[in-house]
């Protein structure tokens, strides 16, 4: 497939190259013809004529070079090409020069002094090639210049006023100090043809750096740029050959020219103002194509969606029954303890766990807690948690104080790779049946146990400890334990945040006050009927407004 290519590139670039090959050939025909039409030439062409030929081919070439020069200027702001604005500056410093070449021709009307010789208008000649040429292949050099190089455009302007005004006042009144271009009688000097033979060296490289460019960037108008060199070369040749200024290599040199510049002014013209017409309408169509087809792309669209949807539903769905799997599908069913809880989930998957379940035949371990943040992440943090309270039960023999539980949690998780900002608050409790005492451990959870006493007495159960963070290199905790004994009929309510900071629709907490004002009303209500009334309670309160949160929470009732 390479291969393939491979092959069909170097075919295409045969063929460009080949053709432009024919093309460079072609202009050579003419030399053949004039050569003959040498003599016919002076008959039929007077000196009124030729100069009349000779100011429209200049003003036209003139105009080309101003107009390349305001396409350049203007257009600068959107394309940033520091090499077209510098192509311009240099069409325009040819174009005063060319100007000037023009008005002090053998034969016009005095400019500034009287145009009885010819050499003036040869030396400002030579002077506008050579500007060319060299402005040619520096432009080769602009390229490499970073659009980000932001250069005031009136440079580019002033410069070449500049110039060409020290051009003509050198040219007009300094004349003696310059070589002389054109000995009238004579014709010709070697200067000026060594110069135009320096000059076409210097087309010559151009012309390889716009095949060079075209060949790394593909732009065909590169491969314009370096055909108007070959005009402007063949023009070169046509300017040594003439005896008189009148003749026609002169006149042919002038044709070759005006076809130069106007490649160069098509070039120009097409790439920094009939291409983003061209783009434009491009986007136009495609613009257009795509609100033709907008319903099908809606629909096409809109069935994506809805696939990533429903897969996005059965990995929550998925998510969801891997975290019911770790929490207790069965209470354990004791006569000392009864457990009863509630579970309501924010989303699909929650970030609030729990768990109760026998230690031995007379402890029951127990533990809820809170992870930040919701979805998926926090419900594969609730697995941690209970994963881990396992693992370090299989591997410790016997009844294990619940300080040792958490401190072992706080280890497992500084070793783990979860960000900084994620952290597990929770409570860990073992109740021994026998001795009817509570032994507990808090790691930050942020909301205390409430101790309903059979006598009617509330109390909120103290509760300290440094939450489960990834803060292991910094400090180096140790959890504690806390004793309550208990008696028949006291009942513990364990819960989380999710519960009193549950809203209604005008932004108000359902509050821990809310709460303690209900257990204290309906403090000798068995534990599931209290968790009933509390669950009654925080449904009237939010009226259907979404949790926010989720509320977890159980009661721990003791029993003859």
């Amino acid at each position: 497939m390479r291969l393939n290519k491979l092959c069909g590139k170097i075919i295409h670039n045969y063929s460009i190259f080949a053709l432009f090959g024919l093309l460079c050939f072609i202009p050579l025909i003419p030399f053949g013809i004039v050569y003959h039409l040498e003599g016919a030439f002076a008959k039929v062409m007077s000196v009124s004529s030729y100069l009349t030929w000779h100011n429209m081919f200049e003003f036209v070439s003139i105009l080309v070079s101003i107009s390349v020069f305001l396409v350049a200027y203007y257009s600068y702001e959107q394309t940033g090409s520091l090499r077209t604005i510098y192509l311009g500056s240099v069409f325009l410093t040819i174009a005063f020069v060319d100007m000037f070449h023009t008005l002090s021709f053998k034969g016009m009307p005095d400019f500034f002094v009287a145009n009885t010789t010819s050499n003036r208008a040869t030396t400002l000649w030579i002077i506008s090639r050579a500007i060319a040429s060299i402005g040619f292949v520096l432009a080769g050099y602009t390229s490499k210049m970073k659009k980000e190089w932001k250069v005031d455009k009136n440079i580019f302007l002033f410069i070449p006023v500049g110039l060409s005004t020290v051009i003509l006042i050198t040219v007009t009144r300094f004349h003696d100090f310059l070589p002389l271009m054109y000995e009238e009688g004579v014709g010709l000097t070697d200067f000026k043809k060594n110069s135009e033979l320096v000059i076409i060296f210097l087309f010559f490289i151009s012309i390889v750096k716009f095949i060079h460019r075209y060949y790394k960037d593909r732009e065909t108008v590169e491969l314009g740029c370096a055909f108007s060199m070959v005009l402007s070369i063949y023009s070169e040749i046509a300017f040594t050959q003439y005896a008189s200024v009148y003749d026609i290599y002169n006149y042919l040199g002038h044709i070759y020219k005006f076809l130069a510049f106007f490649i160069i002014f098509k070039v120009m013209f097409i790439n920094n103002i009939r291409k983003p017409y061209i783009e434009l309408y491009d986007a136009k169509q495609e613009i257009k194509h795509y609100a033709d087809n907008l319903d099908l792309l809606v629909q096409t669209r809109t069935e994506e969606l809805r696939k990533l949807n429903n897969q996005l539903m059965d990995d929550l769905r998925y998510a969801k029954d891997i975290q019911k799997a770790v929490y207790p599908s069965r209470l354990p069913q004791e006569r000392e303890v009864v457990f009863d809880t509630r579970y309501f989930a924010a989303e699909i998957v929650s970030g609030d766990f729990y768990n109760i379940f026998r230690r031995d035949e007379d402890n029951i371990a127990f533990f809820i807690g809170d992870v930040s943040g919701h979805g998926v992440p926090a419900a594969m943090l609730t697995v941690f948690v209970n994963q881990t309270v396992r693992t370090i039960l299989d591997i410790e023999l016997g009844i294990i104080k619940p300080s040792k539980v958490l401190n072992s949690i706080y280890k497992s998780f500084n070793e783990t790779n979860f960000k900084e900002e994620v952290y597990i608050v929770m409570i860990y409790a073992l109740y021994n049946k026998r001795k009817k005492v509570l032994t507990y451990s808090s790691a930050g959870h942020n909301v205390e146990p409430i101790l309903i006493r059979d006598s009617g007495n509330i109390e909120e159960i103290d509760i300290k400890g440094f939450p489960i963070c990834k803060f292991g290199e910094y400090y180096n905790n140790q959890y504690e334990d806390g004793e309550i004994p208990l008696g028949c009929n006291d009942k513990i309510l364990f819960y989380t945040d999710g519960l009193i900071e549950a809203r209604n629709a005008d932004g108000d907490f359902y509050s821990r006050e809310r709460l303690l004002d209900l257990i204290k009303r309906n403090c000798k209500k068995s534990g599931k009927e209290l968790n009933e009334l509390i669950s009654n309670s925080l449904f009237e309160f939010t009226a259907g407004f979404a949790l926010k949160d989720d509320v977890t929470f159980f009661v721990m009732q003791v029993n003859e």
